[in-house]
């Protein structure tokens, strides 16, 4: 795992770089703000939120970003396209990080990307996500707004497996036309990053890891996914946390590692609060691959002049 003999691309989204060679570069950690139940939202419909705690928990998040070096990122969601707007203009005004657009709706993620647009933020905005649901109007809809970022969700419900999810990446997995990577191509999508789609325990998460490690293999694009997902729905801990609270914080921090161990270059840790504990952990991480890599040449000393 510790190279990939393929080439890594590493795209540019605002300030922070997306991919690379483990070992070479940082995980970007991706913490989420106004997800649902998140306490800070005072009205879901009109985006209204707690500026004060809201503006407390990005600063917390980057003074440990900048403590333990881990590049960070932030998922926006909303449920309804003025509620986007809104939290994209709070947002924006608090913090210079990408940021992920995010929202069950394609017209609320739609109407986040326009506005990002109109603003001068489209370099810093990511589409989350383009799936194997996908229309021909969205497509049009993502090409017309001018969609520069963009995550694929490689979520196959025919093929839960890791194969499964390669082949909707590489020649749309019997449900679409042809892959979705070529699919967000053409929509005019430059930068795209995979995620692998993890939504369940009970749902073959672990096919996430290894799907993860055969992309970066296979076309070098940065690759992650929410592992913290799999946590929430693991009986056995969520039985045993119960009587002991602690222990879904222990096995919640060990999913941001375990994708990081894969080769991962992002991962979702879940809500921004558990900032501290997630880069901490992934920096860790990161610093052992640091290590394990130090030796390893990745590419080839040019040739000298006569």
């Amino acid at each position: 795992m510790f190279k990939f003999q393929s080439h890594q691309d590493q795209c540019r989204i605002g300030e922070i770089s997306f991919g690379g060679q483990p070992g070479k570069r940082r995980t970007v950690m991706v913490g989420s703000l106004f997800y649902p139940r998140h306490s800070m939202v005072l009205d879901r419909v009109e985006g209204v939120v707690d500026k004060v705690k809201a503006r407390e928990a990005l600063e917390r998040m980057s003074a440990t970003s900048c403590e333990t070096g881990c590049p960070a990122a932030v998922m926006l969601f909303a449920e309804t396209e003025k509620a986007m707007i809104s939290h994209i203009t709070t947002y924006s005004e608090m913090s210079s990080l990408p940021f992920f657009v995010d929202s069950p709706s394609k017209d609320v993620r739609l109407a986040g990307m326009r506005y990002a647009k109109e603003v001068g933020l489209e370099g810093r905005a990511i589409y989350n996500t383009m799936n194997a649901g996908v229309s021909p109007g969205e497509l049009a809809d993502i090409a017309e707004a001018g969609v520069e970022n963009c995550v694929l969700l490689a979520f196959n419900p025919m093929d839960l497996t890791a194969k499964g999810k390669i082949y909707l990446l590489e020649d749309g997995g019997g449900i679409l036309k042809e892959g979705l990577i070529d699919t967000a191509r053409k929509a005019g999508v430059k930068n795209v990053l995979l995620d692998m789609a993890v939504l369940a325990a009970e749902q073959n998460a672990g096919s996430a890891l290894r799907a993860l490690f055969i992309s970066k293999a296979k076309w070098g694009l940065p690759c992650g996914c929410a592992l913290h997902n799999a946590v929430e729905s693991y009986a056995p801990l969520l039985e045993a946390s119960k009587a002991d609270p602690k222990l879904y914080r222990y096995v919640d921090t060990a999913s941001c590692v375990m994708p990081i161990m894969a080769g991962a270059d992002f991962v979702m840790y879940g809500p921004i609060e558990s900032a501290r504990r997630a880069m901490f952990s992934a920096s860790f991480a990161d610093e052992l691959l640091c290590q394990a890599t130090a030796d390893l040449v990745y590419e080839r000393e040019p040739a000298k002049g006569h």
